[in-house]
Parts: C-alpha cells; structure tokens; sequence
C-alpha cells in the first residue's frame, strides 16, 4: 500500500516537470549563447529600415563628394602628338623618315633641298591631288603636319583614295619641326631657303633661329610662285630662278 502510493507520487511528479519543458521536435536544436548573452535579440525590422534611411539622410547632408582633380596639370593633346612626332624613334617606328633615326640621317633627310611644299590632308582633295602632281614634277618634297586622324592606316587609305594608281610614286614627309621653323599655321604654302636645312637645335626646332627664306602662301602652282620668289629679288630669289631654270 505505502509503495504503491510512493510510485504514485514520483508519476505524478514526472507528469508535472515534463508539462514546464518546451516540446523539440527531432529536426530542431536547442540554440546557444555565448557566455553574457542575454538571449535573442527581437528588433523591429521595420524600426531596423526607419533607422536606416534616417542615417543615410544625415550622411547626405554631411557627405562632401570630392571631384576629380588634374592636380595643375593640364594636358594638350595636339602638343603631346606634335612632341611624339618629333622623336626620332617614334618616327622610325612610324617609318615617317623611311626609317632614318639617326642624327646623320636626319642632317640628310632634305640634303640638297631648297624648296618646301607644305599641305594637309583637310584640303580638298582635287587641290591635294593637283599639288602632289605637281611637286613631283619639280622633286619639291612635301610637308605634312601630322598623320590622319594620328594614325599611319588612314593616312595610307587617304593617299589611295586621293591618288589611286598613282599613290605608290607619290612621296610625302610627316615633319611637325618644319611646321614650327618656318611658322607654317595654313595650307598650301611654298619656302624656298637659301641654305641646306639642318637638325633642330632645340626640342621640335621652338627656339630654332630659321635659315634665310621666302615664302608664299596660297593655293597657287609651285611654278608660278617660283617665279614671283625669283622675280622678287628676296633672300631665296637666287635659289628659285635656278630651280626653273633647271626644270624648263
């Protein structure tokens, strides 16, 4: 009797200890803390975004965005191309000079050369095509500033597309230094010096003093501003009367 009601009581017991636990179901476990954990943290996410977009707004308003800075330094593209061309090495990589780099090569580019027709690819072409003609036909080298649209390609198209079968005999020189010892600033012009050009003495020949010239500027025949020069009695007369006089 005593140990029945004793076994009753520890059921009873059990019963009422089991009911306080919270019931796991096999794929659940039980979460842990770190030690001073004070258990889930139950924030409102709504309170969470509030909180959010109230901070970025105040960042807004404090935030100075930092613009992009050349630090002085300004750069020209023209000038930058202009400085390359006159890099020996850039233009033997070019072939601008038919691969002449060298200083004594560069003293021998224009050997025997008095006379200078200075063109650009931006001229129309029936112009550019009836002055190349005609430059050939006096052994005038011409000048040109710089390539097509900087590249050596489009150059070589330009001149196709102007001179067709004729393109391989006509010949041209890529020479910014030219453009700046004489102060050519428009197309067509015509120098005509006295003296055999020599190498640049400062960077792109800026500084360089030029020899003794004529020049005319205009789209006029080689020939005829030969004559004007010649008849002019200029520093170069001597050298253009000549030049007529050997191509009559």
């Amino acid at each position: 009797m005593l140990r029945h009601l004793i076994e009753k009581t520890v059921l009873v017991a059990l019963t009422t200890f089991s009911i306080g636990l919270p019931a796991f179901s096999q794929e659940e476990q039980v979460l842990e803390f770190a030690p001073g954990a004070q258990g889930d943290i139950k924030p409102s996410i709504m309170q969470m975004l509030d909180n959010s977009k109230k901070l970025g707004e105040a960042w807004k308003d404090q935030l100075n965005i930092q613009k992009a800075d050349d630090f002085g330094v300004k750069l020209n593209v023209d000038d930058l191309r202009t400085r390359a061309l006159n890099n020996p090495r850039v233009r033997a990589l070019l072939d601008a000079d038919g691969g002449e780099a060298s200083g004594e090569a560069e003293r021998q580019r224009y050997d025997n050369q008095r006379v200078f027709l200075f063109l650009s690819f931006s001229m129309p072409e029936q112009v550019l095509h009836t002055a190349m003609i005609e430059a050939k036909r006096f052994d005038v080298p011409i000048i040109m500033r710089g390539f097509v649209n900087n590249s050596v390609f489009d150059t070589q198209t330009a001149i196709q597309r102007v001179f067709k079968d004729d393109a391989a005999s006509i010949g041209y020189g890529i020479d910014p230094t030219m453009f700046t010892r004489f102060n050519i600033n428009a197309v067509p012009q015509i120098v005509v010096v006295t003296d055999q050009l020599d190498v640049c003495e400062t960077q792109g020949c800026e500084l360089d003093v030029p020899p003794p010239h004529d020049k005319i500027a205009g789209n006029i025949p080689i020939e005829a501003a030969l004559e004007i020069v010649a008849r002019g009695g200029g520093e170069a007369s001597e050298v253009a009367a000549k030049l007529l006089e050997d191509k009559r």
